[in-house]
Protein backbone atom coordinates (compact mmCIF):
# COMPACT_ATOMS: atom_id res chain seq x y z
CA UNK A 1 0.00 0.00 0.00
CA UNK A 2 1.76 2.93 -0.78
CA UNK A 3 1.93 5.91 1.33
CA UNK A 4 2.01 9.34 1.00
CA UNK A 5 3.89 11.26 3.99
CA UNK A 6 3.20 15.15 4.11
CA UNK A 7 5.51 16.42 6.96
CA UNK A 8 5.45 19.70 8.49
CA UNK A 9 8.96 21.72 8.76
CA UNK A 10 8.19 24.90 9.76
CA UNK A 11 6.01 27.85 9.92
CA UNK A 12 7.24 30.41 7.26
CA UNK A 13 5.58 34.26 6.00
CA UNK A 14 3.31 32.20 3.21
CA UNK A 15 1.89 29.29 5.85
CA UNK A 16 4.00 26.60 6.45
CA UNK A 17 6.79 24.80 5.10
CA UNK A 18 7.02 20.83 4.53
CA UNK A 19 7.99 18.12 2.77
CA UNK A 20 6.16 15.24 0.48
CA UNK A 21 7.82 11.62 -0.25
CA UNK A 22 5.86 8.61 -1.41
CA UNK A 23 6.91 5.57 0.85
CA UNK A 24 9.86 7.08 2.51
CA UNK A 25 11.55 7.38 -1.09
CA UNK A 26 12.64 11.08 -1.73
CA UNK A 27 11.35 13.99 -0.47
CA UNK A 28 9.89 17.16 -2.10
CA UNK A 29 9.57 20.75 -0.20
CA UNK A 30 6.37 22.05 -0.62
CA UNK A 31 5.26 25.84 0.78
CA UNK A 32 1.96 25.12 1.59
CA UNK A 33 -1.09 28.26 2.71
CA UNK A 34 -4.39 28.19 4.00
CA UNK A 35 -6.10 28.24 0.51
CA UNK A 36 -9.31 30.47 2.25
CA UNK A 37 -9.32 33.85 3.92
CA UNK A 38 -10.56 34.18 7.10
CA UNK A 39 -14.19 35.00 5.21
CA UNK A 40 -13.94 32.30 3.97
CA UNK A 41 -12.87 30.39 6.90
CA UNK A 42 -16.27 31.52 8.73
CA UNK A 43 -18.39 30.45 5.83
CA UNK A 44 -17.04 26.51 6.05
CA UNK A 45 -17.31 26.66 10.05
CA UNK A 46 -20.93 27.90 9.75
CA UNK A 47 -21.65 25.11 7.15
CA UNK A 48 -20.25 21.99 9.30
CA UNK A 49 -21.28 23.51 12.53
CA UNK A 50 -24.00 25.91 12.39
CA UNK A 51 -26.07 25.36 9.37
CA UNK A 52 -26.32 21.29 9.96
CA UNK A 53 -28.23 22.28 13.01
CA UNK A 54 -31.06 23.69 11.09
CA UNK A 55 -30.51 23.27 7.23
CA UNK A 56 -33.36 25.31 6.36
CA UNK A 57 -31.79 28.79 6.69
CA UNK A 58 -28.98 30.88 4.70
CA UNK A 59 -29.19 28.14 1.79
CA UNK A 60 -27.35 30.63 -0.69
CA UNK A 61 -23.85 30.76 2.05
CA UNK A 62 -24.22 26.77 2.84
CA UNK A 63 -24.41 26.05 -1.01
CA UNK A 64 -21.13 28.56 -1.37
CA UNK A 65 -19.79 27.23 1.70
CA UNK A 66 -19.85 23.50 0.17
CA UNK A 67 -18.96 24.17 -3.06
CA UNK A 68 -16.10 25.85 -1.92
CA UNK A 69 -14.79 22.17 0.21
CA UNK A 70 -13.62 21.38 -3.72
CA UNK A 71 -12.28 24.47 -4.48
CA UNK A 72 -9.97 24.41 -1.01
CA UNK A 73 -9.17 20.94 -1.08
CA UNK A 74 -7.91 21.10 -4.89
CA UNK A 75 -5.74 24.29 -4.34
CA UNK A 76 -3.82 21.91 -1.07
CA UNK A 77 -3.88 19.60 -3.67
CA UNK A 78 -2.18 21.45 -6.56
CA UNK A 79 0.42 23.13 -3.76
CA UNK A 80 1.70 19.64 -2.62
CA UNK A 81 2.22 18.37 -5.98
CA UNK A 82 3.41 21.51 -7.59
CA UNK A 83 6.37 19.81 -8.38
CA UNK A 84 6.46 17.84 -11.43
CA UNK A 85 8.69 14.93 -9.57
CA UNK A 86 6.39 14.88 -6.94
CA UNK A 87 3.42 14.50 -9.16
CA UNK A 88 4.59 11.71 -11.19
CA UNK A 89 5.52 9.60 -7.87
CA UNK A 90 1.77 10.44 -6.69
CA UNK A 91 0.19 9.08 -10.09
CA UNK A 92 2.21 6.11 -10.12
CA UNK A 93 1.11 5.78 -6.56
CA UNK A 94 -2.22 5.86 -7.38
CA UNK A 95 -2.04 2.93 -10.17
CA UNK A 96 -3.45 0.52 -8.28
CA UNK A 97 -6.59 3.10 -6.75
CA UNK A 98 -6.32 5.40 -4.58
CA UNK A 99 -8.33 3.35 -2.58
CA UNK A 100 -4.89 1.55 -2.19
CA UNK A 101 -3.73 4.89 -0.83
CA UNK A 102 -2.52 5.65 2.50
CA UNK A 103 -2.03 9.65 3.55
CA UNK A 104 -0.09 10.46 6.44
CA UNK A 105 -0.52 14.29 7.89
CA UNK A 106 2.90 14.42 10.16
CA UNK A 107 3.35 16.81 12.51
CA UNK A 108 3.23 18.61 15.50
CA UNK A 109 1.78 22.48 14.51
CA UNK A 110 -2.19 22.69 15.83
CA UNK A 111 -2.31 25.67 12.65
CA UNK A 112 -0.61 22.74 10.13
CA UNK A 113 -2.74 19.91 11.62
CA UNK A 114 -6.13 22.48 11.49
CA UNK A 115 -5.91 22.75 7.71
CA UNK A 116 -9.00 20.79 5.96
CA UNK A 117 -7.37 17.65 4.89
CA UNK A 118 -10.12 15.79 4.64
CA UNK A 119 -10.91 17.88 1.75
CA UNK A 120 -7.15 17.26 -0.42
CA UNK A 121 -8.97 16.66 -3.69
CA UNK A 122 -6.79 15.44 -7.08
CA UNK A 123 -8.95 17.74 -9.89
CA UNK A 124 -8.87 14.32 -12.10
CA UNK A 125 -10.52 12.67 -9.65
CA UNK A 126 -14.48 13.05 -8.51
CA UNK A 127 -14.23 12.87 -4.89
CA UNK A 128 -11.66 14.33 -2.47
CA UNK A 129 -8.84 11.63 -1.63
CA UNK A 130 -10.51 11.25 2.03
CA UNK A 131 -13.65 9.22 0.17
CA UNK A 132 -10.83 6.44 -0.36
CA UNK A 133 -7.91 6.85 0.64
CA UNK A 134 -6.68 5.92 4.70
CA UNK A 135 -6.18 9.12 5.85
CA UNK A 136 -3.69 9.37 8.93
CA UNK A 137 -2.63 12.79 11.34
CA UNK A 138 0.48 11.97 13.60
CA UNK A 139 1.74 14.36 16.37
CA UNK A 140 5.18 14.16 17.46
CA UNK A 141 5.58 13.77 21.61
CA UNK A 142 8.76 13.62 22.90
CA UNK A 143 8.07 9.87 23.31
CA UNK A 144 7.94 9.27 20.10
CA UNK A 145 4.77 8.07 17.80
CA UNK A 146 2.40 5.59 17.82
CA UNK A 147 1.75 3.78 14.94
CA UNK A 148 -2.19 1.56 14.36
CA UNK A 149 -1.84 -0.52 11.49
CA UNK A 150 -5.76 -0.16 10.27
CA UNK A 151 -7.06 -2.82 7.43
CA UNK A 152 -8.47 -0.72 4.15
CA UNK A 153 -12.57 -0.65 4.28
CA UNK A 154 -14.47 0.26 0.97
CA UNK A 155 -17.39 1.35 3.13
CA UNK A 156 -17.36 4.56 5.38
CA UNK A 157 -19.47 4.13 8.39
CA UNK A 158 -21.09 7.47 9.96
CA UNK A 159 -22.88 7.23 12.81
CA UNK A 160 -25.92 10.73 13.22
CA UNK A 161 -26.67 11.50 17.10
CA UNK A 162 -29.21 14.09 17.06
CA UNK A 163 -29.59 15.21 20.56
CA UNK A 164 -33.10 16.33 21.76
CA UNK A 165 -32.28 17.68 25.05
CA UNK A 166 -36.18 18.98 25.74
CA UNK A 167 -37.42 15.31 24.03
CA UNK A 168 -40.94 15.99 22.78
CA UNK A 169 -40.63 19.90 23.08
CA UNK A 170 -37.53 19.30 20.36
CA UNK A 171 -37.42 19.36 16.71
CA UNK A 172 -38.32 15.88 15.76
CA UNK A 173 -35.05 14.22 15.04
CA UNK A 174 -36.20 13.37 11.42
CA UNK A 175 -36.78 17.17 10.39
CA UNK A 176 -32.22 17.49 10.72
CA UNK A 177 -31.53 13.80 10.38
CA UNK A 178 -32.91 13.18 6.78
CA UNK A 179 -32.30 16.75 5.02
CA UNK A 180 -28.37 15.39 6.08
CA UNK A 181 -28.81 11.43 4.86
CA UNK A 182 -30.06 13.40 1.72
CA UNK A 183 -27.40 15.76 1.07
CA UNK A 184 -24.85 12.90 1.69
CA UNK A 185 -26.16 10.59 -0.79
Amino acid sequence: MPTITLRYQQVTEAGFAATVSIDGQTQYPVTLADPFTEQQERELEFYFEQWIRFPFDNQVIAQRAGASVQTYGESLFEQIFADRRAYADYTQSCSSGISQLQIEIEGDSPDFQALHWEALKDPKHPTPLATEAIFTRKRFRSGGTTVLDRDPSPVINLLVVTARPDEEADVGYRTISRPLIEAIH
